[in-house]
């Protein structure tokens, strides 16, 4: 089959055109910009158009979309007038899902993408050679798809558009469901019946509401986390947790639930949970010297606030963090929210906002966020990368630890600091 992808450099579309090319497929596709993530796919085979052309999809069998793809795209609009096949990502998720004998969907507003490589990483060790999608890229992998065998497929498992409904699991875990993607749920009310319908594709879920076992004896070791397992008063095993972040500690636990279900044995679970590998953008470490910088996925206040206390655990000097706010709608639903996550830091720098899917909406910008925020603390605004830049390296000089935040493209401003 010839397969075309809209938007094919976004980290869930390029995870499965990899997976369809190694197949056997013909696949191409077409992004924005070039980056990084396009010179990977052109080094797998995979011819990737800059921009968004009609004459793109000339020849193919299916073309496949998201729901961030404006309707009037040219390359959605020509296929379909001339009737060419068209799925959803979500669609072909499912469909490539439906190819293994246990699929495994972690869901939840937040901390979905490291609970999905707890488990991998513990069923890995347990010798299940399970096949991993993720909704980011883990140490040692190029994109968001491990090939494994046919017996397991752990996926993460998006709620936006009521992605995860296309899902039919053997095994659902879901994480945390806070008021999120609301411009398309409208209501958290509306939200919750959709988690409500993926809990009933499942066979099974675990989720904290029956979640037997707990921990206890919580200590930090050398920025990780060690604590013991019980179920009521029983000891159950010890656990040294390679994820920063004191709300890893809950991830862990459903992830150890999840492992006693699929009957996984202590030593893998506890293996599994040490070496797990790190995911890029999730507290990933750019630099240590001359001070700590950190860059983080965090979009969601609760994420944000979260992330920051676990930065501040790992530094004793001054914090600037640096946040890019991902769409207008999250930052107008969230305002306050975003105003109260940044107490515990010494500045803050806003970003331009990324508008992803949306139009400009002034309520929901970057900038009144600045503007509110900078009558609380000390505060700057940014339009561009390059300006924030050079005040981020006249920070450093003065000995500030940087933590670079959001889901946009301001990995692009943190990479500029890996050298």
């Amino acid at each position: 089959m010839k397969y075309h992808f809209i938007g094919i450099c976004g980290v869930s579309m390029s995870a499965i055109a990899v997976h369809l090319k190694h197949l056997g497929n013909y696949v191409q596709g077409s992004d924005i910009n070039a980056g990084e993530t396009s010179k990977k796919l052109e080094n797998e085979g995979i011819k990737v158009f800059i921009g968004h052309n009609s004459k793109n999809v000339l020849g193919c069998d299916i073309v496949i979309y998201n729901f961030a793809i404006d309707k009037n795209n040219k390359e959605l609009a020509y296929a379909k007038k001339h009737n060419i096949k068209l799925m959803s990502r979500a669609q072909l998720l499912a469909f490539v899902a439906s190819n293994y004998k246990n699929v495994i969907s972690v869901a939840g507003s937040h901390g979905k993408t490291t609970t999905t490589a707890m488990l991998y990483s513990c069923l890995k060790y347990a010798g299940l050679s399970p096949t991993l999608h993720i909704g980011g890229v883990i140490e040692g992998a190029n994109f968001g798809f491990v090939e494994g065998d046919k017996k397991y497929f752990i996926t993460e498992a998006c709620e936006f558009h009521d992605s995860f409904l296309t899902l039919k699991s053997k095994l659902g875990i879901i994480v945390s469901i806070e008021p999120e993607h609301l411009d398309y749920f409208k209501t958290y009310k509306n939200e919750l019946l959709s988690y409500q319908k993926f809990s009933n594709n499942c066979d099974e879920l675990v989720t904290y509401a029956d979640c037997d076992i707990c921990a206890k004896n919580i200590e930090i070791v050398e920025h990780r986390y060690h604590f013991d397992v019980f179920n009521k008063e029983k000891f159950i095993m010890h656990i040294e947790l390679k994820a920063l972040g004191k709300y890893n500690i809950s991830n862990a636990l459903l992830v150890i639930e999840a492992c006693k279900k699929l009957e996984i044995d202590n030593k893998s679970i506890y293996l599994g949970l040490k070496n797990c590998p790190s995911v890029k953008r999730r507290f990933e470490i750019i630099a240590t010297s001359p001070t700590l910088i950190v860059h983080d996925y965090a979009h969601h206040p609760t994420q944000v606030k979260n992330t920051i206390s676990t930065f501040r655990q790992c530094v004793k000097n001054k914090v600037l963090v640096v946040f890019q706010p991902h769409t207008y709608s999250r930052t107008k639903y969230f305002f306050e929210q975003f105003l109260n996550s940044f107490r515990d830091v010494d500045d803050v720098f806003i970003i331009k906002t990324y508008p992803a899917r949306e139009k400009y909406d002034k309520e929901g910008s970057a900038f009144r966020l600045y503007k509110t925020l900078k009558s609380r603390q000390h505060c700057k605004y940014f339009a561009s990368f390059k300006r924030a830049k050079i005040e981020i390296d006249n920070k450093l000089k003065q000995g500030y630890s940087v933590l670079i935040l959001g889901a946009g493209d301001i990995d692009k401003l943190a990479y500029t600091f890996l050298k």
